[in-house]
């Protein structure tokens, strides 16, 4: 296995002793996440689960996280074992990743993504990588279907306002196809062949990309896989931020980017389906899969840091909870003021 291996820990593992071997099929799926994310790619995983039921196929599920707790595998293993899937937590040793960038908006753990590639190339020819704000709506059978060929990987275009950003930000021509990484269905042959975490860490540290790179490891991933990819549908990575909410004051936007058709709706912002200011119909595709796992009796997530105070005040002020806004905007100034 390759040099960074050795800063990745198996810390717990759950294989299914009823897993479907009719076709002998097997598919891999990763996330990559710190502690505050854990529960996201938890209900995520139990997304994919409800809505692939009864398929021959064994699913194996890992997530590459800076710490793990018992607690948190049997949550895991309770939500594997009824579908006969295997879950596997590793630890990451984050002294491999001190000379990238990182801030509070875009903490080390965006890149476990790049070890879990590393990683798991020997087990598997391709990964599935989501981020843990990403809920399945739909069967996925035609993504584990999909020939990846000699290409990188299958991925989907970003958002198209942003597309002209991207290209004059990093002086690349992307064909208006820079894509959004968190949703990754990747060649992991390829990506070994190709050397792509050496080739994406040395882009990140270049002293010509210094500030160029506002989504470092997304940016990176854009220029080095360029030209071998494929593109796919919207419906895999169906983009909707819940601040839209209150920008666009129309309870029924958010069907223009959810759909029947929808497999993969990605919660990207601040503001997540399990905050409990997110009282939306676009929150209740991952609500009503929360309610059926292990996390059914505790209540949604507060906020904690000034960015989310500050988001909180914006959300509730729309909803008309103006004592709740009032709060959330003291919390907000009086963190503002102890920075």
């Amino acid at each position: 296995m390759n040099a960074l291996a050795k800063f990745v820990e198996k810390k717990y593992s759950f294989v299914s002793s009823t897993l479907s071997t009719s076709e002998g099929r097997s598919f891999h799926i990763a996330y990559g996440t710190d502690a505050n994310y854990q529960m996201g790619a938890a209900i995520s995983i139990a997304s994919i689960l409800e809505n692939n039921k009864s398929k021959a196929i064994s699913y194996h599920f890992h997530i590459f996280t800076d710490s793990v707790s018992k607690e948190y595998a049997e949550r895991l293993k309770s939500i594997a074992e009824p579908f006969g899937a295997s879950v596997y937590l590793y630890t990451i040793d984050d002294s491999v990743l001190d000379n990238l960038p990182a801030s509070v908006v875009w903490p080390l753990s965006i890149y476990y993504r790049i070890l879990a590639f590393d990683y798991l190339y020997q087990m598997s020819d391709t990964l599935l990588y989501l981020d843990s704000d990403v809920i399945c709506k739909n069967d996925i059978r035609d993504l584990e279907d999909l020939e990846l060929g000699d290409n990188f990987a299958a991925v989907v275009p970003d958002v198209e306002a942003l597309q002209k950003k991207n290209q004059q930000r990093l002086s690349f021509d992307f064909q208006n196809k820079y894509f959004n990484s968190g949703v990754i269905y990747a060649n992991l042959k390829q990506w070994s062949e190709g050397h792509c975490s050496d080739k994406i860490f040395s882009l990140i540290q270049s002293e010509g990309q210094t500030g160029k790179l506002k989504y470092p490891d997304q940016d990176a991933l854009n220029i080095i896989f360029f030209g071998q990819l494929i593109y796919l549908d919207r419906k895999y990575n169906a983009i909707y931020p819940l601040k839209s909410e209150f920008e666009r004051k129309d309870k029924n936007y958010y069907k223009s980017f959810i759909k029947d058709e929808t497999v993969f709706i990605h919660y990207t912002g601040i503001t997540k389906p399990w905050h409990e200011w997110a009282e939306y119909e676009a929150s209740i595709y991952f609500r009503a899969i929360y309610k059926l796992t292990p996390w059914k009796d505790e209540s949604y997530l507060k906020s904690k840091s000034t960015v989310e105070y500050r988001e909180e005040y914006k959300h509730c002020l729309y909803q008309k909870r103006y004592i709740k806004a009032l709060r959330s905007l003291f919390f907000y100034r009086k963190n503002k003021l102890l920075k």
